[in-house]
């Protein structure tokens, strides 16, 4: 089978000073057939000037002229790809090297339409003030084939989070059929003011089976801009917040169904972002059973932060607007809140002995190329390497300081 083209998405507004490293990343790829598009979404600052000095026949730069809101700037960037399989890459995130190689093999050796990954974690400088940046690595390998409705379901009780689905976003690939299929459903591909997690539930909703790597192929990023879901979510209340700017620009309207907090904000809770995607999705499953919003409620209350004033407030409100018996709920809540620290605490286990981290003045990791380099050798090492962390850690202090971090990955 011929390699797939892959189309690398990197939407961004106002970043300049992240997409530098993010692009090298990608364009560091080691993948013959990929095109990488940088959609800005009408950036007064220096970002074309950013992507014109890679001067790189791969990398196309496109603009809608007029400012979007998220979804709508997505579904603009999505418009320019037209075959192949494709991801969408936060600005300050990145890819792993050799991760475009490695989506292609899946590709050929399994007959999926999707793959989802786990990522590595990297704070910039910029997000905690430190003169160096930190970077978490899963050093878990292997793949597993996930039934999508199986997981779909999973989430929406509480057991899964949404990107444990097969996401369009950092990790997640998709064969551009799918989009196409989803497209062909509704209209468009994004029905939510939410793309990440709309992305996640409308690909499960009409794929049967997606493959999950436990090797992570992208780094989640996060620096001093607020980004993604968190961006939406904020709770500030001063004028000209971010929260403010987004509802300002045209969003996608919340659903229906989900009842807004009395000050007319979007309540911050990922089980109802989620519950919100599924229920602006449903044209995807025809003749599905709806969802208990008794339930929904629940977890909403149960997975958020206790005793949060804004979720308690949207809970009463949203309780109000479907006649649900509130103190029943908030009851209900605290039995399931334990249940769900339990299950957490097994997976933060199993994931905290899987899991590498670094970043100090002696390994200071200034950007998320830095980060793609030292987790690219910290997975050679640690899946080769059967030892105890702290020899583990001395020897990668030697091996990835400053100065070698290319030779480390270039010379294993």
């Amino acid at each position: 089978m011929s390699e797939p083209k892959i189309t690398v998405i990197i939407p961004t507004r106002e970043r300049c000073d992240v997409l530098g490293k993010t692009l090298e990343t990608v364009l560091a790829q080691d993948y013959e057939r990929v095109q990488v598009i940088v959609s800005d979404n009408n950036s007064a600052d220096h970002t074309r000037d950013v992507v014109g000095q890679f001067n790189d026949p791969r990398l196309r730069y496109i603009n809608p002229g007029r400012r979007l809101s998220m979804s709508h700037h997505w579904e603009f960037a999505l418009t320019h790809v037209d075959s192949g399989w494709l991801t969408i890459l936060g600005d300050d995130d990145g890819l792993l090297p050799g991760a475009l190689t490695k989506v292609s093999s899946m590709v050929d050796s399994n007959s999926v339409e999707a793959i989802r990954s786990r990522v590595c974690g990297y704070a910039w400088p910029s997000a905690s003030g430190s003169q160096f940046g930190t970077l978490t690595v899963p050093i878990a390998s292997g793949c597993e084939m996930r039934e999508s409705s199986a997981w779909l379901q999973r989430a929406l009780d509480g057991r899964a989070g949404y990107t444990d689905l097969p996401m369009l976003y950092n990790g997640g690939f998709v064969a551009h059929r799918v989009l196409e299929r989803v497209q062909r459903m509704t209209g468009s591909f994004y029905r939510s003011c939410i793309p990440d997690v709309y992305s996640a539930v409308a690909i499960a909703s009409v794929t049967k089976r997606y493959l999950f790597c436990h090797e992570p192929l992208a780094i989640n990023g996060a620096s001093r801009h607020s980004t993604g879901t968190a961006y939406f979510l904020s709770t500030q209340k001063k004028e000209g917040s971010s929260a403010d700017l987004f509802h300002s620009e045209g969003i996608i309207p919340i659903h229906d169904d989900i009842a807004m907090s009395s000050d007319g904000r979007f309540p911050k809770s990922l089980q109802v972002m989620l519950f919100e995607s599924y229920l602006q999705s449903a044209p995807l499953r025809p003749g599905a059973e709806p969802v208990s919003r008794t339930r929904q409620l629940e977890l909403a209350l149960a997975s958020g932060v206790p005793n949060d004033p804004d979720l308690d407030d949207w809970a009463r409100t949203y309780s109000r607007h479907h006649k649900l018996d509130y103190a029943n709920a908030r009851r209900a809540a605290t039995a399931t809140r334990r249940m769900l620290r339990m299950a957490a605490a097994a997976r933060n286990f199993i994931d905290e002995v899987r899991t590498f981290e670094c970043g100090s003045s002696d390994l200071p990791l200034r950007d998320v190329y830095e980060a793609a380099l030292a987790a690219a050798s910290i997975r050679e090492f640690g899946t080769h390497h059967r030892t105890w962390r702290g020899v583990l850690a001395r020897r990668l202090m030697h091996r990835l300081r400053p100065g070698r971090l290319r030779s480390a990955v270039e010379h294993p």
